[in-house]
């Protein structure tokens, strides 16, 4: 067999090779802890990877990034609130929030923050926060207000925690 019979027997299995190498190296994606990464493009159903890498099809598909790191959001309220009594207060809060990991909220949260800045979510998710802490506002006295911060934390989160997981995020604290 001549040396030009050897090398076309390898140029075809050769080519396929460097075109899986080549394919591997431009598309291994490796998402850390605090962040997920979604690749959609071929497929209908997104995949999300966190913490694990994985290989996409370069040209075919896209990466795009979705923090899951905890951010801290002020919530007060623009316009003093009225209370059960009738008295005007004006609240202000801090609440610990972060992008849901959980497996059916993470694709709502995708949906919703994907490729966003932490002031974007934050801006959004204050504003949510910042109506139902009117709400609960509006159904305490002055006095259960301030002798038991507690329970008025308690009521405003479990208040927000159902509009919060349709965003896709949950209270931290």
């Amino acid at each position: 067999m001549t040396l030009e019979g050897i090398i076309f027997k390898l140029g075809l299995p050769l080519l396929v090779a460097v075109i899986g190498i080549t394919v591997v190296l431009l598309g291994y994606v490796k998402a850390p802890p605090d962040e997920a990464v979604i690749i959609s493009g071929i497929k209908k159903v997104p995949r999300i990877i966190r913490g694990r890498a994985a290989v996409m099809i370069p040209f075919f598909e896209r990466k795009d990034k979705l923090t899951l790191k905890v951010i801290k959001i002020d919530v007060k309220t623009k316009e003093s609130v009225p209370t059960q009594e009738f008295i005007n207060v004006n609240v202000d809060a801090v609440v610990t929030v972060k992008i849901s990991d959980a497996e059916d909220l993470l694709p709502i949260a995708a949906q919703n923050f994907l490729n966003r800045d932490e002031a974007y979510i934050q801006a959004i998710v204050g504003e949510v926060l910042e109506g139902n802490v009117r709400e609960i506002v509006g159904t305490m006295t002055l006095e259960s207000m301030i002798s038991n911060r507690q329970e008025f934390a308690l009521k405003v989160q479990q208040n927000a925690v159902p509009d919060m997981q349709k965003m896709g995020i949950e209270i931290v604290s």
